[in-house]
Formats: structure tokens, C-alpha cells, sequence
């Protein structure tokens, strides 16, 4: 094999552009098979930034999820991305043939964990690299939606799920509407939308006056995402009963650490 030497006569350990017909001999195992309840493939990173996970299954039916750790004993969930959506884990049959990226700065070790089994196997291969993470043109979707809504006169409560160990809701967009069955009067204090789990017990003012058919709208779209205050914890929207309306909640989310 051909030995490259800097001006210095020493060999040259650094990086070169790969060249047309070049092919490098590489021995190591390219995958893993993981088959049980908590199985693991890992891979320590030496300073990589992302890791590249291919799964495939003829036949898997469990969860798997992406953890790293920084002291190589304590592991934190990890997001990643399928094509430009985030998620934190892969279930059930949607596990064949899917390429997740996973960024890894800073982290000592990277892992799949099978936290979810019912049968099958399951391959894996991981491939850790120094390469950008996630350099989008445009801004990642938000994946997860959820609403909710009841008959007049009912309080609503919108329950986002709590998320797994380590990971917060991140929200790009609430919406919550207010229709009035008949006609509501003026008064003097607000309805109040209150909330849990989001920052400064954030809260939403709507008006007590409106015609009958007609919506009052409070929209929160921020510039970046809102960070729910408390990971792996359910975030709440609460809208009161009130005899003249019929509430609408919606909120749009991803998961972060």
C-alpha cells in the first residue's frame, strides 16, 4: 500500500479528498443485529459530530431509541433527524430500511437501545463523522400536532404527552379559538387560557363580548420554539367552561433536549 510523507518525511495522517477508483480496506464489523428488550450497538465518537444510523428488519416489532453519554455511565436521549423531520425514537415497522442523523458534539460514546420488544431482530450500523449536522435551507417541520375540543359550556384541556427521559416539548405554534354558540356579553375581567409546563406560567386573555357564530383566535407563533420549563413531563392548555362558547386548542411541537 502506498505511504503518504509531509515536506517533513513524516506520514501523513490527515484527511485527503477521495480520488476516482480509490477504495480504502476497512475490516471492522459494518452492523449489529439487536434482538431483546434493552439490547444495545454502540460506537465511541473521538471528537465526531454526527452519527449516521441505518436500520433494517424483515421483521421487527419493538421501539428503538438514540442515547449519549458524556462520562460513558449516565446516558441522555438524543433527537435526530429523518430527512428534515426531528424524532427521538422509531417504532414497529417503521424501523425497515430508515437513515436517522444524530448529532453528537461533545458526547463521549453514541448508542441505539432497543426500549421496546415484542419479536424480531433487528440491524443496525452506525457510522460516526466530522461532517456538518443538519445545515438546513429552510426550517425543520414540526412533527408532532395535537388538539382538542368539546361541546358548549365545557372546560378543554389539551395534554401534550409527556416525552421520554431527558426530552422537552418545543413548541412553534399554539392556537386557541373561542366560538361563541350564542351571544356573549361584555364584561369586566377576561377569560383566561392557563397553561403548565410552559415558561412564566404563560397564560391567554380572551374577550367576553361576541355575536353568535362568530370566533375570537389567540395565536402564539415565536420566532424560535418555546421550551416547555420540565423534560419528560406533560404540558397542559386549560381553557374554563363557559356557557356561550365551544374552545378549539391546537398546538404544534417537536422534542428537544
Amino acid at each position: 500500500m502506498t505511504q503518504l510523507f509531509d515536506v517533513r518525511g513524516n506520514p501523513f495522517a490527515g484527511q485527503l479528498d477521495a480520488i476516482t477508483g480509490e477504495t480504502i480496506t476497512d475490516a471492522r464489523a459494518a452492523t449489529a443485529t439487536v434482538s431483546a428488550l434493552n439490547a444495545t450497538t454502540a460506537c465511541d465518537l473521538n471528537g465526531k459530530t454526527v452519527v449516521a444510523v441505518d436500520l433494517r428488519a424483515a421483521a421487527f416489532t419493538g421501539t428503538v431509541v438514540f442515547e449519549g453519554t458524556i462520562d460513558g455511565v449516565n446516558w441522555f436521549a438524543l433527537t435526530g433527524l429523518v430527512g428534515t423531520v426531528t424524532v427521538s425514537l422509531v417504532t414497529g415497522a417503521g424501523v425497515v430500511n430508515t437513515q436517522v442523523m444524530v448529532g453528537v458534539s461533545g458526547f463521549r460514546s453514541f448508542r441505539v437501545r432497543v426500549s421496546a420488544f415484542t419479536s424480531g431482530s433487528l440491524t443496525v450500523a452506525l457510522r460516526a463523522s466530522i461532517s456538518n449536522y443538519a445545515i438546513l435551507a429552510t426550517p425543520a417541520p414540526a412533527p408532532f400536532c395535537v388538539t382538542a375540543t368539546a361541546a358548549v359550556n365545557t372546560a378543554v384541556t389539551l395534554t401534550i404527552p409527556a416525552n421520554p427521559a431527558g426530552l422537552f416539548h418545543l413548541f412553534t405554534r399554539i392556537n386557541i379559538k373561542r366560538f361563541f354558540v350564542t351571544a356573549g356579553l361584555a364584561g369586566t375581567t377576561p377569560t383566561l387560557v392557563t397553561t403548565t409546563n410552559l415558561p412564566g406560567s404563560l397564560a391567554f386573555s380572551f374577550g367576553t363580548a361576541g355575536a353568535i357564530g362568530t370566533t375570537l383566535e389567540e395565536v402564539l407563533e415565536p420566532s424560535a420554539p418555546i421550551k416547555s420549563v420540565t423534560a419528560a413531563t406533560a404540558t397542559t392548555i386549560v381553557c374554563p367552561a363557559v356557557t356561550d362558547t365551544i374552545w378549539r386548542v391546537t398546538a404544534l411541537y417537536l422534542l428537544g433536549g
